[in-house]
C-alpha cells in the first residue's frame, strides 16, 4: 500500500515540477492559472523549488538514522518549500481595491 502512495506522490510531485519548467521555458500557464498569474517565469521557478522540496521530503527514510543527515534534509524541505511558496505568491496579481 505504501509503494502505491509514494508512486502516486512522485507522480503528482513531478507534474508539478513539469509544470514549472515548461512555465520557465516557454511561459505557459495551465488555463485555471493564467487569469491571476501576471509573471508565469517567477511562478515556474516556485513550482519547481515547491517540487524538490517534496521530493526531498520524501527521501527522510532512506536517508539513514544519522540526526545530522535529517536534520539537514528538514531544514533544506523546508527552505525550499518556503522558497517556492513565496515565489509562486509574487507571481500573482495583486486584488484590487482593498
Amino acid at each position: 500500500m505504501d509503494v502505491f502512495l509514494v508512486g502516486a506522490a512522485a507522480v503528482g510531485f513531478g507534474l508539478l515540477g513539469a509544470c514549472g519548467c515548461v512555465a520557465l521555458a516557454t511561459g505557459w500557464l495551465l488555463p485555471w492559472l493564467r487569469s491571476r498569474v501576471v509573471r508565469p517565469e517567477l511562478w515556474g521557478y516556485g513550482a519547481v523549488s515547491l517540487a524538490a522540496s517534496l521530493a526531498t521530503g520524501m527521501s527522510f527514510k532512506v536517508a539513514g538514522h544519522s540526526m545530522i543527515v535529517l536534520n539537514t534534509l528538514f531544514v533544506v524541505t523546508v527552505a525550499l518549500a518556503v522558497l517556492g511558496g513565496l515565489l509562486q505568491r509574487r507571481s500573482l496579481r495583486r486584488p484590487e481595491g482593498g
